[in-house]
């Protein structure tokens, strides 16, 4: 059985995207959201769906690098929106362990819940996004 509390803490790599206005109009088209704010050409007006920057984030979990991911699913997933998303902003994630509750679970034995956290950050290293998402599963 794994220790899952050994994760408390641990972090990701630092990594650096930039927000593409060829690419918001893609992600805008694959969730069938036609607002006039992410097709725009004028980057002034144009910025991001809110979901828009988990496509970066995709594979980048190594702070979970311990779980046995074949064991858990997501449960809660909250995002804390602090602004927009811009075109050819320069954003920088920022992901952590944040917490780690191992506990007997009634039916299926030993479970733990991880809370991943990731924070976007602007070039001045100002909060654009704050991600949470708790993953449940057997120990």
């Amino acid at each position: 059985m794994i220790d899952y509390k050994k994760m408390l803490g641990m972090k990701g790599s630092t990594f650096n995207c930039v927000v593409e206005p060829g690419k918001i109009k893609e992600y805008a088209a694959a969730v069938d959201d036609w607002s006039d704010f992410f097709w725009s050409d004028d980057p002034t007006i144009q910025y991001a769906p809110p979901t828009f920057s988990h496509i970066y984030r995709s594979g980048k979990m190594e702070a979970m690098h311990m779980a046995d991911l074949t064991r858990f699913v997501q449960g809660e997933h909250e995002i804390v929106y602090h602004r927009p998303l811009h075109p050819g902003e320069v954003i920088s994630y920022h992901l952590e362990i944040v917490d780690v509750v191992e506990k007997e679970g009634k039916t299926f034995g030993p479970m733990a819940q991880i809370v991943l956290q990731t924070i976007l950050k602007d070039s001045e290293n100002k909060p654009i996004q704050t991600i949470r998402q708790t993953f449940v599963g057997r120990r």
